[in-house]
């Protein structure tokens, strides 16, 4: 593992997603009541997920699939550049960020029970999305090299899965745990 100065990525990346954890929990709780007012209700988005058509749900499936190919796309293409550490350090804080305010939003908009409906909203394509990021961190603390197609398949592959997932099988499961 290479060290950058005193401290290794891997800890620089671990301080960066646990800072966007802490800023992210500590921001949505402040904001509390302001922030449920102006996302409004998540049920919005189950009852609408339940109840697509096989075509409304194909187009969701190839929008859903172009934004994750282009995000992938984006985290590649970040990996090759000079401010690969930097950018990634910086996607971590806001991906922790990110993470820790809808997890707070969904416990209070409903309790205890958000975190079952966070799972119910994160999972299992999550897993994919997570395990592309992983393949471009690692690629970036390690300073691989890009160039190699395999790599760019593996992302592309899990990008696609997961975005199968995420149209086709969640709502489902959502339907079974809620």
């Amino acid at each position: 593992m290479k060290k950058m100065g005193r401290n290794s990525f891997w800890n620089l990346c671990f301080l960066s997603v646990t800072a966007g954890v802490l800023t992210g929990t500590i921001w949505a709780n402040l904001l509390g009541g302001e922030l449920l007012g102006q996302i409004g209700y998540f049920d919005g988005i189950w009852k609408a997920g339940r109840t697509m058509e096989a075509e409304e749900r194909r187009l969701m499936w190839r929008y859903v699939l172009a934004q994750r190919l282009w995000e992938a796309g984006f985290g590649g293409l970040l990996a090759m550049t000079p401010l690969a550490v930097p950018g990634y350090l910086i996607l971590g804080f806001g991906g922790g960020f990110a993470l820790a305010s809808i997890i707070t939003v969904f416990t209070l908009e409903k309790g205890a029970i958000g975190l079952v409906c966070w799972l119910a909203s994160a999972f299992p394509h999550g897993l994919c999305y997570l395990g592309g990021w992983a393949v471009w961190t690692a690629a970036v603390g390690e300073r691989q090299d890009l160039r190699k197609v395999r790599v760019w398949l593996l992302v592309g592959v899990l990008a696609v899965a997961g975005s199968l997932l995420e149209v086709w099988v969640n709502p489902i499961l959502a339907d079974l745990i809620l």
